[in-house]
């Protein structure tokens, strides 16, 4: 589910938005599995959005953060985020004819003041592999193509070693996307990814 706009005006805008991050992204019929965020982002989506159900297994967990320009310093408004990650059980959980991502993806544009947000389940682990529990993330833009940043890790899991960031870490994204997670009384845990744009 995602969660509207506040006023109509502002669902008009982020259509207009939209179609102009759409008019640089990779057309639908030119890739083989997947063409992007851009093509399937609804066109009422907002900063804030909700990427697992009350029903999903899993602890809760709550992202928010904000998006720089590339001076690190400027909010930068109207970046659409893309993010979607694993279950509790490290699955993406593809089934037939479902997205290949699976169920846990979803959108937001930030605010004017570059911000964002979504409520999910924190991700396990790949059973069979040596990955951290991550969610994925790419940024797009009405001025540059869709790209990837550094997936958000959290601290503390063990398979977070010097190795595999010097692996798998860009420094695409900015600042720190280790995340230290804190849990509140009512048993969700929280986390601030901030994004620095990519200088290209």
């Amino acid at each position: 589910p995602f969660l509207a706009n506040q006023n109509s005006l502002s669902q008009t805008t982020t259509k207009d938005i939209l179609n102009q991050i759409r008019k640089i992204a990779n057309p639908p019929n030119d890739c083989d599995n997947w063409c992007g965020s851009a093509h399937e982002a609804p066109d009422n989506v907002s900063s804030k959005t909700v990427l697992a159900d009350k029903n999903d297994e899993g602890e809760p967990l709550f992202i928010s953060g904000t998006v720089y320009e590339k001076d690190g310093r400027t909010p930068a408004s109207n970046v659409l985020i893309y993010a979607y990650h694993t279950n509790a059980k490290g699955f993406y959980g593809r089934g037939k004819g479902e997205h290949p991502h699976g169920k846990h993806h979803g959108w937001m544009m930030t605010d004017d003041h570059g911000h964002y947000e979504f409520s999910t389940i924190k991700p396990a682990q790949y059973p069979v592999r040596d990955t951290p529990a991550h969610i994925h993330f790419t940024l797009a833009g009405v001025s540059f193509k869709e790209y990837w940043i550094d997936d958000i890790w959290f601290e503390g899991d063990k398979l977070i070693t010097p190795e595999i960031k010097k692996k798998q870490m860009t420094g695409r994204g900015g600042f720190n996307p280790i995340l230290k997670l804190e849990r509140a009384a009512n048993g969700i845990w929280s986390g601030k990814r901030d994004i620095q744009l990519w200088k290209v």
